[in-house]
C-alpha cells in the first residue's frame, strides 16, 4: 500500500516536471516573438493606422494568437528559427531551474495581478451605492475618474463630488461612456491582456505598452459614445475638461487620481483625438469587425496547419544489451510483423526478429526491447514501455508479459494535453 503510494506520487512529481518542460520551452518562444511582433503593433499605431480609430484598437487582436505559435514546425524546419531559438529548447530540457523559473514567475505574475483586481473589488464592495440617472452606481469618496470594473458582474464607480457638482446631463453622459465600455467588452479585454502578460511575462514591454492599449479602446468609447449619446465634439470634450478641472481641485496638489494610474498623461491627446470625431457608419464598422474576426480566424488556422500535433506516435524501437550498448531499430514492414502488442503481452516472431537482428548486427541473445511513446516535440516525449527479452530459445512466437505504461492517469494527461 505504502509503495502504491509512494510511487503514485513519484509519477505526479515526473508529470509535473515533464508539464513544466512542455510549457516553458512553447511559451519562451512566444515570449521571445512577442518582442518584434509588438515593435510592429506600435509602428502600426503610430503609423497608417494613427487616424484609424478602429483599426488601431483592433490591431491589438493579433496578441490572442502569439501564446499558441510555440509548437511551429518553422523552429525546427527552418535553420535560422533553430539558431535563434533552440538555445532556449536545449536550456529547459536540461536545466530545472530554468523551466521552474518561468513557470515560478508566471505563478507570481498571476498573483500580483490577481491580488490587484482583488483589492478594487473590495474596494468597490466597501463604496456606498447609490441610483443615479436609473442606474446602480458605486459611489466613490476619492478624486478618481469615473470607472467601470468587474467581468461577470461589471459595476461603475463615480466620485462623489462629480455626483454633487454635475447637473443630471453630464451625468447620464458619463454613465453612459462607462457602459459603453461594458457594452464593448473592454472589460473582457482588459483581463485577457492580463492572462496574456502572465503567459508571456519575459516581455515586460507588454507591461510597459498598457497604457497604449487602454488609450486605444479609450478612443474607440469616446467615438461610439459621442455617436450613440448624440453628443458633439465640443460638448463631449468640454465635460472631459470640466472632469479633470473638478478632480483637479479636490487633490491635494492639483493633480487628479485615475483608476489605475497616479496621474493622467493623455488629456491633451485624447482631448485633440475628441476634436478629430467625425459621423461613422456602424455598418462600416461591423463589416470591419468581422473582417478583422476573419483574419483572425485564418491565423488560428495557419497556425494550428503549422504545427506539431498533440503528439506523435513513436514507432521506432530500441535494443539494448548488459554490456550498455544499444540500437534503434527504424519502424518498417519488417518491424512490425517482428515485434506486435497488446494491452498485456508483447508478441515476437522469431523468423521476422532473425531478419531484422541480422540486419542491424545484433548477436545478442538476451537483451531489453524499448518500444511504444509517444512524442510532444521533437526530442520531448515519453510512456515508452521496456520488455526483457531472451532470445535463447527456439520457440516461433515469443509472448512477454508487460505493464502498458498508457494505464496511468499521470500518462495519459501528458498526452492529451
Amino acid at each position: 500500500m505504502i509503495w502504491n503510494i509512494w510511487w503514485s506520487f513519484l509519477r505526479f512529481v515526473s508529470l509535473l516536471d515533464d508539464l513544466t518542460v512542455y510549457f516553458s520551452i512553447q511559451l519562451g518562444r512566444c515570449a521571445l516573438l512577442s518582442f518584434p511582433i509588438l515593435a510592429a503593433v506600435l509602428i502600426l499605431r503610430r503609423g497608417i493606422l494613427r487616424k484609424k480609430i478602429f483599426l488601431k484598437g483592433m490591431v491589438w487582436g493579433i496578441f490572442l494568437a502569439v501564446p499558441f505559435l510555440g509548437k511551429l514546425n518553422l523552429f525546427y524546419d527552418s535553420r535560422w528559427m533553430c539558431r535563434l531559438f533552440m538555445w532556449w529548447n536545449d536550456l529547459c530540457m536540461v536545466c530545472r531551474p530554468a523551466r521552474y523559473g518561468y513557470v515560478l514567475c508566471m505563478a507570481v505574475s498571476a498573483a500580483v495581478i490577481i491580488r490587484k483586481r482583488s483589492n478594487l473589488h473590495r474596494m468597490l464592495h466597501h463604496m456606498e451605492k447609490r441610483y443615479i440617472c436609473g442606474q446602480e452606481v458605486f459611489v466613490c469618496e476619492m478624486a478618481a475618474t469615473p470607472f467601470a470594473a468587474g467581468v461577470f458582474h461589471p459595476g461603475i464607480a463615480v466620485p462623489a463630488v462629480m455626483i454633487e457638482q454635475f447637473g443630471t446631463e453630464e451625468l447620464e453622459m458619463i454613465l453612459f461612456h462607462e457602459k459603453t465600455h461594458i457594452r464593448l467588452g473592454h472589460l473582457w479585454y482588459y483581463l485577457l491582456w492580463d492572462v496574456i502578460r502572465v503567459l508571456l511575462w519575459p516581455n515586460f514591454l507588454l507591461s510597459v505598452c498598457m497604457r497604449e492599449f487602454r488609450e486605444d479602446l479609450e478612443d474607440i468609447c469616446d467615438q461610439a459614445a459621442m455617436q450613440e449619446g448624440g453628443m458633439d465634439a465640443y460638448e463631449y470634450g468640454k465635460l472631459l475638461i470640466g472632469s479633470i478641472k473638478i478632480l483637479q481641485e479636490e487633490t491635494p496638489g492639483g493633480t487628479a487620481a485615475f483608476a489605475g494610474e497616479k496621474e493622467y498623461r493623455e488629456v491633451r491627446q485624447r482631448i485633440l483625438r475628441i476634436t478629430e470625431y467625425a459621423p461613422y457608419e456602424k455598418r462600416r464598422v461591423r463589416i470591419l469587425c468581422v473582417c478583422a474576426l476573419a483574419v483572425l480566424a485564418g491565423i488560428f488556422l495557419m497556425i494550428y496547419g503549422n504545427s506539431f500535433p498533440r503528439y506523435v506516435k513513436l514507432m521506432d524501437m530500441v535494443v539494448t544489451n548488459d554490456a550498455e550498448e544499444y540500437w534503434v531499430l527504424k519502424d518498417s514492414g519488417m518491424l512490425r510483423k517482428a515485434v506486435s502488442a497488446d494491452e498485456e503481452k508483447v508478441y515476437i516472431d522469431r523468423a521476422a526478429m532473425d531478419v531484422v537482428l541480422r540486419e542491424y548486427g545484433i548477436e545478442d541473445s538476451q537483451f531489453t526491447l524499448l518500444f511504444g511513446g509517444y512524442e510532444k516535440l521533437p526530442g520531448f516525449g515519453g510512456n515508452g514501455n521496456l520488455v526483457y527479452v531472451d532470445y535463447s530459445g527456439q520457440e516461433e512466437r515469443l509472448e512477454i508479459p508487460y505493464e502498458d505504461s498508457d494505464v496511468y492517469i499521470t500518462a495519459r494527461i501528458l498526452k492529451m494535453i
